[in-house]
């Protein structure tokens, strides 16, 4: 009887750990941003330590397809060389931190980039009512990428290209 009792008492100490690891609160980092990658990902220095971070609930448009240029010039104009807080989330499959982005006046740059029509707001990760409602202002008003006639998200941008790499590869 007495290994039961340890197994048990030992079970909940596992699950008690578990659930403040999942529990706490993602990590804030401030710093740098010292690199411009494309229209949703950047580097921020933090001390000296480099961070690659990726916009969470957005995805701008790729390398190669329109508006690729424009949607990563704007980030730059936004952060580039200047101070963020980044609120970190979580890592991608690319070793990547998702994270939610703020100017040193507090403004939302994910949220920003999509209502300028910058970048599309990414529903396959994102469920954000008030996103959603900026990305259908910005097409409504014809801003930024969605000043082209039938402009292509980046994920069936992407789809297209793969599907094309396997017909070649065949």
């Amino acid at each position: 009887m007495p290994k039961f009792y340890f197994r048990v008492i030992m079970c909940m100490l596992l699950c008690l750990f578990t659930q403040t690891i999942v529990a706490s609160p993602p990590k804030k980092i401030k710093g740098k941003v010292v690199r411009i990658i494309d229209g949703d990902t950047f580097e921020v220095l933090v001390k000296k330590e480099t961070f690659r971070i990726r916009l969470s609930a957005i995805d701008a448009p790729e390398k190669g397809q329109d508006y690729y240029q424009k949607s990563k010039q704007a980030l730059s104009d936004l952060c580039f060389n200047k101070i963020v807080t980044v609120e970190l989330l979580r890592k991608d499959r690319y070793q990547r931190w998702i994270g939610d982005v703020y100017s040193s006046k507090g403004e939302y740059i994910n949220g920003w980039m999509i209502a300028g029509g910058h970048a599309w707001h990414y529903t396959e990760y994102s469920k954000s009512a008030p996103l959603a409602a900026a990305q259908a202002t910005a097409k409504r008003n014809k801003l930024g990428l969605w000043k082209q006639a039938k402009p292509i998200a980046p994920w069936e941008f992407r789809s297209a290209k793969n599907k094309n790499r396997k017909k070649k590869a065949a």
